[in-house]
């Protein structure tokens, strides 16, 4: 088997996670200070991330980890958290009380990159 497309899915799948990472804190920043116009470009942006990290990561998950209940569990909390980059951003750009949202996401998106890293087994 070749791994290389292999190691190269992985390679785009944790960069895009870095960069919704960023996204998300520059969006809601932006949404927060009355930027919507340069909030919605940034959120479109982490919208496709989003689309990047889910193709890559179920490709991969099917490919290799098929078997592997534990990324299954990732897969479900990563899209707990797409939810939650959503409802955070969405409240934001309606000025309403998002904080709650922000951190819960923050949150999420720790454990699912803890989850990534398997920090969790032994």
């Amino acid at each position: 088997m070749n791994f290389l497309p292999y190691k190269a899915l992985i390679e785009a799948h944790v960069g895009s996670w870095e960069v919704a990472f960023v996204l998300l804190i520059v969006a809601y920043i932006l949404y927060c200070v009355g930027k919507a116009k340069a909030g919605k470009i940034v959120h479109m942006l982490l919208r496709l991330m989003m689309v990047i990290i889910l193709v890559s990561g179920v490709w991969m998950l099917f490919v290799g980890h098929a078997t592997d209940f534990y990324y299954y569990v990732k897969g479900i909390i990563a899209v707990i958290a797409f939810g939650l980059m959503e409802m955070s951003l969405g409240k934001a750009k309606r000025q309403e009380g998002s904080i709650g949202f922000f951190i819960g996401c923050i949150v999420v998106l720790v454990l699912v990159i803890l989850l990534g890293y398997r920090v969790f087994v032994r």
